[in-house]
């Protein structure tokens, strides 16, 4: 059957749902009085309530946004590739390891198979279906691990090639997810992140600058930063080899005039965190970690947590634990909305400290919007008004959530849709600075030069 969202080719608000206290969704428009029909009573949409927590997010004392890999599928690059899916990465790394033998992919198959024990179906055309690249990734680490400690301890170890073909498989693995997320070019469409950025710039720059948070490699967010010509803070330095320090994160970019000391706080810079690494981090020999595109090799090792369920553990090291710190620290702060958007809450590093703010900081507000809330088959009928909440297909977190909106909780705003839904959505805060002028009109300039 058709997915609902593979019609909906550009960010719409009026797609989006909100849940109710009395466990509905609810559509954005209103339903109006039928006058053919007494009983049919109107009632309102959630357009209203959304556009009101939206631009108290806006005016927020501070702005924590976390963004998920849901976030990145709005970004399109005609013909491809575009951002992938954990079934894409699954059937890529599957390509490359039987790279010599596509027609059964005997190689990855059978050690699939001696790991996890199975392989997963195949569908009705006979293509084998998307298996669970995480839980392979995390089983073949592990075994690695107990082969290592053997090989040290046992002078007889026979499972020397079993163990090289393990590390093997993980090298090629990695490498295609690197290549995988790494997207994004000049000519890659980023309607949603250049609309998200453009709105949360007009905030006044005299606010907490926005965190911006996200668990992606790939450079949607920079690229349309860079595109819209706003600031990044990054914890790089600004040096010609950049290099990652946590201080940076402490610098602010001011104008000061030079005949006085008066400094002016720049407007349209966000911090942004990237929770799992990036596609141009490198890690050299000596441990710093530097901003390159270079090719990996052993003196530059790429700096990305892979899709494995051991995540946890490997978010303790830098630069992770400095990124993991911030949001902890973000999320504790008075007067703060958190807006998470494309995020399914399957990480539990970052899940957990979520729910322990919503526990105890009492003036956290949360909007937190996904497309995967309702099953996309019951929204081909546009003129329901209400579809019934269903926790079944939910994570634990997601589902925690939900019954607190269901008690009365209304520091949260749960809405079902994408992130490109919800970028259209945001309203445009009033009032632009001259800056922010100036930049229209020379945009305009471009436009008509055809630049």
């Amino acid at each position: 059957m058709k997915n609902f969202w593979d019609g909906e080719l550009v960010g719409k608000k009026e797609l989006l749902r909100l849940l109710t206290r009395d466990g509905k969704w609810l559509r954005w428009e209103g339903e109006k009085e039928d006058p053919d029909d007494p009983s049919k009573k109107p009632k309102a949409g959630c357009k209203d309530q959304v556009e009101e927590a939206l631009l108290a997010a806006l005016h927020s004392t501070n702005v924590v946004v976390l963004l998920g890999s849901g976030a990145s599928f709005s970004a399109k690059n005609e013909g491809g590739p575009n951002a992938p899916g954990m079934g894409d990465l699954w059937h890529a790394v599957r390509d490359a390891v039987s790279e010599g033998n596509l027609v059964d992919h005997k190689e990855f198959d059978d050690l699939a198979k001696k790991v996890m024990g199975g392989l997963p179906q195949n569908d009705s055309e006979g293509k084998q279906k998307a298996g669970d690249i995480e839980s392979l990734l995390s089983l073949c680490k592990m075994q690695i691990e107990l082969l290592n400690i053997r090989a040290k301890n046992d002078p007889d170890f026979a499972d020397g090639p079993w163990l090289d073909e393990l590390i093997e498989f993980v090298r090629v693995a990695e490498n295609t997810i690197l290549g995988k997320v790494g997207f994004v070019g000049a000519g890659t469409d980023l309607p949603a992140q250049l609309a998200f950025l453009k709105k949360f710039a007009r905030r006044s720059p005299e606010k907490p600058r926005v965190k911006l948070f996200t668990t992606n490699y790939d450079l949607c967010v920079e690229t349309a930063g860079l595109r819209l010509g706003v600031v990044l803070i990054d914890g790089f330095s600004h040096s010609a080899e950049q290099r990652f320090n946590r201080d940076h994160f402490d610098h602010d970019i001011v104008r000061r005039a030079a005949s006085g000391t008066k400094a002016d706080y720049l407007d349209g810079v966000f911090h942004l965190y990237k929770l799992h690494g990036s596609v141009d981090w490198r890690r050299r020999s000596d441990e710093v970690v530097i901003r390159s595109v270079d090719a990996p090799g052993e003196d530059r090792k790429p700096v990305l947590i892979y899709p494995r369920s051991s995540k946890y553990q490997e978010a303790f090291g830098s630069p992770y634990l400095d990124m993991f710190a911030a949001l902890q620290a973000a999320l504790r702060e008075p007067d703060t909305t958190l807006i998470v958007s494309g995020f399914g809450f399957a990480d539990d590093h970052i899940s957990a400290p979520i729910w322990s703010a919503i526990e105890t900081n009492l003036s956290l507000r949360l909007v937190l919007c996904d497309r995967g809330f309702v099953e996309h088959q019951k929204l081909f009928d546009e003129d329901v008004q209400e579809i019934d909440l269903d926790l079944g297909g939910q994570r634990h977190y997601q589902s925690k959530i939900a019954r607190l909106v269901q008690q009365g909780d209304t520091r949260i705003t749960m809405l079902n849709g994408r992130f490109e839904d919800l970028a259209d959505a945001l309203p445009m805060i009033s009032g632009k600075t001259d800056r922010q002028l100036l930049r229209d009109r020379l945009e305009k300039l471009r436009e008509g030069d055809g630049a």
